[in-house]
C-alpha cells in the first residue's frame, strides 16, 4: 500500500515536471534556440531536482534544505553566465502546480519555494 501510494506521487510529480517544463519552454524559448536538447534535458533534471530536494525538505521538516539547493544552483549558473530567470520561471510555475498534492504536503513545498523565490530576487543582478 504504502508504495503504491510513493508510485502514484512519483507519477503525479512527472507530470507536474511535463507541465512546468512545458510552460518554462514557451515563455522561454530561448531555452530550446540557444541550448538545444541538451537545454531541454537539462531544465526537465533541474524541475525534478527540486521536487527531489522538495521532499527531503518535507520528510525532514527542514525547509532550508530547499533553499540552500537553490542557492547552490543559483550560483552554479551565474558562475556559467546562464540566466537566472529560467529558474525563477521555474519555480515560480512549481508554486503554483504544487497545489495538486495533498493539503499539507502543498502548503509546506509551497512555502519552501516561496522563500527560494524571495531570496532570488534579492540577488544583485550579474
Amino acid at each position: 500500500m504504502y508504495q503504491n501510494r510513493i508510485l502514484d506521487q512519483q507519477e503525479l510529480i512527472n507530470e507536474l515536471v511535463s507541465e512546468i517544463a512545458h510552460n518554462v519552454f514557451l515563455k522561454h524559448p530561448e531555452i530550446i534556440d540557444k541550448y538545444g536538447e541538451n537545454g531541454r534535458r537539462q531544465t526537465i533534471s533541474d524541475l525534478q531536482k527540486h521536487f527531489h530536494h522538495l521532499q527531503t525538505a518535507y520528510r525532514l521538516q527542514a525547509p532550508e534544505l530547499f533553499t540552500d539547493h537553490v542557492k547552490w544552483l543559483h550560483n552554479v549558473l551565474a558562475a556559467r553566465k546562464i540566466d537566472i530567470s529560467f529558474v525563477q520561471t521555474g519555480l515560480s510555475f512549481m508554486l503554483e502546480s504544487v497545489k495538486q498534492l495533498p493539503a499539507e504536503k502543498a502548503d509546506f513545498y509551497r512555502k519552501c519555494i516561496g522563500e527560494a523565490i524571495q531570496w532570488m530576487r534579492e540577488q544583485p543582478l550579474s
